[in-house]
């Protein structure tokens, strides 16, 4: 391609970007408003850590400010004409043993909130797609809740309503974790799926027009799922695992599945899942940190008093410097860029079809992204490897956004 035939699609891709609905379905930022700065899986995955720092709203970072880390706040969500995104209320399993699940949600939620009463000339809470349509249209960011791992509504339909009445429009069914009705793709099963309260879960997600979000579950939980549902889901920060077999990502007959339903599913940008080749090097790295840690573990603890007795402090000294060495080795490894993710794209596409899939970042919830898709500046891009790859516009448009809205219209209404 020429230059000249190169900076004509640059302006005619951004132009179509910022004439568009663009949505994200998955963003774990609100975390980063309330907990001490750098600690994004840090004190919000220890209760008792995040108990100590109550106030703990007076804690986090300033996203209506460009911050110098991170994935997202104002000024880059509408330098990246990011319109809609879903905000994602992310409660660690920790909170679980605690019994805190639901006050860390309602926490979150409420940050979200105050957050949106605070910038009203900027963003809006948006709970229909109506909403988010009128929010775009006034040049605003529309904000839509919703919650992370069904833990969080402690195994009881009337906090499940309860969430919905506070604006919750997506429950992800499970996290990393396997709760007590639903069986997570990297936890052990429990449920062999679904359990019959997990079946009224789903049962009381459609009645109330919550969208349903099978990303994080196990196959056998998707499959029972798919037979439960009566109206469209969303896997809201999942990819390919025929490009990437990493258990997060959807095989193709799910996929399949998913377009017969009439749902969406939505590209993950985090780089092990979109990377076959880094998946299984990081993989391989961290399986061999892992023996490392059992070894010193079990030299420690030879004997009872003889020369390898060593404290637990010194254990988790120890291990905490290996853990921070092959840290250090991974973040070198070859990193996925915008193109492989759009190859997931393509993919998805080939076997669900254009109409059922679209994005899901899981920005602030992801270490990092993949080269050329760092934060949410860089959307635009997406739009532009689309064009350039020869989808027409209106494909492009139902990708990055019109999807999406379509599945929240379907489930919540007008």
């Amino acid at each position: 391609m020429t230059n000249k035939k190169e900076q004509e699609l640059k302006e005619k891709a951004r132009k179509l970007h910022f004439d568009s609905i663009v949505v994200d379905t998955h963003a774990d930022t609100i975390s980063r408003m309330i907990d001490p700065p750098n600690n994004t899986h840090g004190i919000h995955d220890d209760p008792d850590r995040a108990r100590d720092h109550f106030p703990i709203e007076d804690q986090g970072v300033d996203i209506s400010k460009r911050l110098e880390d991170g994935h997202l706040d104002l000024p880059r969500i509408f330098e990246g004409g990011l319109g809609v995104q879903w905000w994602s209320c992310f409660v660690y399993s920790g909170y679980i043993a605690k019994k805190e699940t639901v006050d860390r949600s309602l926490v979150l939620i409420d940050a979200l909130k105050r957050f949106e009463k605070m910038h009203p000339e900027q963003i809006g809470l948006a709970l229909t797609a109506e909403d988010c349509r009128e929010m775009v249209k006034q040049g605003k960011h529309a904000v839509v809740p919703c919650i992370e791992g069904g833990h969080a509504i402690n195994d009881n339909l009337a906090i499940l309503r309860q969430y919905w009445d506070l604006g919750v429009r997506y429950i992800t069914l499970t996290h990393f974790n396997t709760n007590n009705w639903a069986d997570s793709s990297t936890d052990a099963a429990k449920n062999n799926g679904l359990s019959l309260f997990g079946v009224e879960v789903v049962k009381e997600m459609n009645k109330l027009g919550m969208v349903v979000d099978v990303s994080h579950v196990s196959d056998k939980t998707f499959w029972d799922t798919i037979e439960v549902v009566n109206k469209p889901l969303m896997a809201s920060h999942s990819s390919s695992w025929e490009v990437c077999k990493h258990p997060r990502n959807m095989k193709d007959d799910m996929l399949k599945a998913v377009a017969t339903n009439g749902g969406v599913v939505c590209v993950n940008f985090c780089p092990p899942f979109v990377s076959e080749q880094l998946r299984v090097e990081s993989n391989n790295l961290r399986n061999q940190m892992w023996e490392e840690i059992e070894d010193l573990e079990r030299m420690a603890k030879r004997s009872r008093s003889g020369h390898y007795d060593k404290s637990a402090a010194f254990i988790k000294e120890e291990t905490s410097k290996i853990q921070q060495r092959y840290r250090l080795v991974m973040s070198d490894l070859e990193q996925p860029t915008l193109s492989d993710t759009v190859d997931h794209i393509d993919h998805m596409v080939k076997v669900a079809g254009i109409d059922h899939v679209g994005l899901g970042s899981d920005f602030d919830g992801i270490a990092n992204g993949p080269v050329g898709l760092e934060d949410c500046t860089k959307f635009p891009s997406i739009t532009e490897e689309l064009m350039r790859r020869g989808y027409a516009d209106g494909d492009i448009q139902k990708i990055i956004g019109l999807n999406t809205m379509r599945v929240m219209e379907e489930n919540i209404g007008k």
